[in-house]
């Protein structure tokens, strides 16, 4: 009986191994919408005069986007590969801000198409006037905490903001920075026939979704088969 128990037990763990630990650790290096600017990976890569993890949050927000639009993909670009573009391009000034005319030659099919569009209004109108962009095509950086901070857009789904934050693991964007202090975007516009699907780019959540509840019912089914032969 305890040989069984030994047998169930090996099983068990070599299941979950194959399907949650392997896809887990696979995604774990590209899932861009958790890239974080202080990241050590690229956190000490210095821009003029600071670091990513220091003034990196806009940087950060691009990289996203640029793998969001389908431009670029997570196997081989991330924060510091594009920081290491702008500054080949002169994307930067003596101050380390983001010269917005350099982000077509670091990411060519990415176009500015205004890098201060003032939002104003209510949470929700400012909420409505986010979709909008979003429906129109635009990529979106969002200045947070009245321009102390920026943040990528993800989506806008049931009323509510959802953020790819490089400063933090909030998703909620008017659930983490107050209305009040979002104050303006910028709009990329990505150029026809320059863009992949997303979902090309990164393995699917809803197939990870997955394999953790295939994982949750083989672990109901070793208890059962332990208490049974106990």
């Amino acid at each position: 009986m305890r040989k069984l128990r030994k047998q169930i037990l090996a099983l068990t763990l070599s299941f979950t191994t194959i399907l949650y630990v392997a896809p887990i650790a696979a995604a774990a290096n590209t899932r861009y919408h958790d890239w974080k600017q202080y990241d050590p990976r690229w956190g000490s890569v210095v821009l003029a005069n600071q670091n990513m993890k220091e003034v990196g949050c806009l940087v950060t927000s691009i990289a996203m986007l640029a793998v969001r639009a389908g431009l670029r993909g997570e196997n081989n670009f991330d924060p510091g590969v594009f920081a290491a573009e702008m500054k080949r391009a002169g994307g930067f000034s003596a101050a380390d801000d983001l010269l917005w005319e350099a982000l077509p030659r670091a990411v060519p099919g990415l176009t500015v198409q205004t890098p201060w569009e003032p939002l104003g209004g209510t949470q929700a109108e400012k909420t409505a006037k986010l979709k909008g962009y979003l429906d129109r095509g635009y990529q979106v950086a969002v200045a947070v905490k009245n321009g102390r901070h920026w943040v990528a857009l993800r989506s806008v789904t049931d009323g509510k903001a959802v953020m790819m934050d490089p400063g933090s693991a909030a998703t909620d964007l008017f659930g983490k920075y107050p209305a009040a202090g979002v104050t303006r975007v910028a709009l990329l516009r990505t150029e026809p026939g320059t863009t992949q699907p997303e979902e090309e780019n990164a393995i699917s959540e809803s197939f990870l979704v997955f394999l953790k509840e295939m994982v949750k019912l083989f672990m109901e089914i070793f208890r059962f088969l332990h208490a049974m032969v106990r």
